[in-house]
């Protein structure tokens, strides 16, 4: 009995499992419904032409048209440097050549007051990509014998950042104010960029060559479409391919056959044990209804016994789900991805194993007390 109530746990845990994390799979790359809003970045193809001179960035009207995609909530343009950039640090020992980007402040991930400039402010804040800080961290300082930082130690190393270009050069103070998941970027202020490309510009720029884009559902069939359509890339990693989904999918349905088959081999040791018990109790029956029990109330012994270990098998199934639940959306959400909460499918998947376990078990019961009597 021990075992069965062990594998109707295990299989029906993990037939909800798998149908549950078979919908979430479906709800992202389909678009069915959920709130999967979510910022990515795209990019032309870049192709043989884009080397012998055509560019590779996005036209006004480009940049209109997916605006008015219905499937695209809003669409930031990245501003580059028109002029040249160089940081350096007398503490570090270290000199580079750099790059500059700024996007409407909507589009931040990063809230902090300091990063604010206005013309005549030496200081400059920055927010650098988290992915760039590991890169110095684990491969520029070593290769090059320089102290490795933590978030909150490099925001308080002040660098000297150069600004050339139109005939004219100025140094400003650098300082890390945030670190941005969402960006894979070196990050200024609007308004330093604005002033900057207009006082320092060596040359004319052709428009932005990457977008901060908000879908309504960057995993959806008509996002991905549209996107290869027009020749666009993502520059992000985080979204599922149609192939990995497709063999996750495969996957997620064998493993939901596999609990199903666990869940049927547990009723049917229910069944057995029960009547098995009914076999070993024949005499203790028979003498029960000659002292006048009848059937029914025999049969609810023997249902409050098993209603007592179905419970059991639903708490432990409950609680396990939850748990595992809640690692799977944490894991999810570190990569980007919003799931929903339970889906309907799975609730009505549990309910109805609740009733046919029910229903088979409370049937053989009362078969196996009426052909004891007979």
């Amino acid at each position: 009995m021990i075992g069965a109530v062990i594998g109707s746990f295990l299989g029906l845990l993990l037939l909800l499992l798998s149908i549950q994390f078979y919908m979430d799979l479906k709800n992202l790359t389909e678009g069915g419904g959920t709130d999967t809003d979510q910022f990515v970045i795209i990019n032309k193809t870049v192709t043989l032409f884009n080397t012998l001179g055509k560019s590779a960035s996005f036209s006004p009207e480009e940049v209109d048209s997916i605006k008015l995609q219905p499937f695209i909530k809003n669409v930031g343009e990245f501003t580059p440097n028109n002029y040249k950039v160089s940081a350096s640090s007398s503490m570090l020992g270290f000199y580079t050549e750099l790059f500059f980007e700024s996007v409407p402040d909507e589009f931040l991930d990063v809230e902090d007051s300091r990063f604010q400039w206005q013309s005549g402010q030496n200081v400059l804040p920055i927010i650098l990509s988290k992915d760039y800080l590991a890169l110095y961290n684990f491969g520029f300082a070593p290769s090059q014998g320089l102290p490795q930082f933590t978030a909150s130690t490099i925001q308080r190393v002040s660098l000297d950042i150069t600004v050339r270009g139109n005939g004219q050069r100025k140094v400003y103070q650098g300082k890390i104010v945030g670190f941005s998941e969402r960006i894979n970027s070196i990050l200024v202020p609007q308004s330093f960029m604005d002033y900057t490309n207009n006082y320092f510009r060596d040359f004319q720029a052709k428009g932005s060559s990457r977008l901060l884009v908000l879908a309504d559902n960057p995993f959806s069939d008509e996002f991905k479409g549209y996107l290869k359509s027009k020749g666009y890339e993502l520059s992000t990693g985080r979204l599922i391919g149609g192939e990995i989904a497709s063999v996750i999918k495969s996957l997620i349905t064998a493993v939901a056959v596999i609990g199903f088959l666990i869940v049927l081999l547990s009723i049917l040791v229910f069944v057995l044990n029960f009547q098995l018990m009914v076999s070993k109790s024949s005499k203790d029956i028979g003498l029960m209804m000659q002292l006048g029990y009848k059937q029914n109330q025999i049969g609810q012994i023997l249902k409050k016994h098993l209603m007592f270990l179905f419970g059991i098998v639903m708490v432990l199934t409950v609680i396990f789900f939850a748990i595992t639940r809640y690692f799977i959306i944490r894991f999810f959400s570190s990569q980007g991805m919003e799931l929903v909460n339970i889906h309907p499918v799975v609730i009505v998947a549990a309910l109805l194993f609740a009733g046919l376990f029910v229903f088979i078990n409370f049937t053989n019961i009362q078969k196996s007390i009426k052909n004891l009597s007979s």
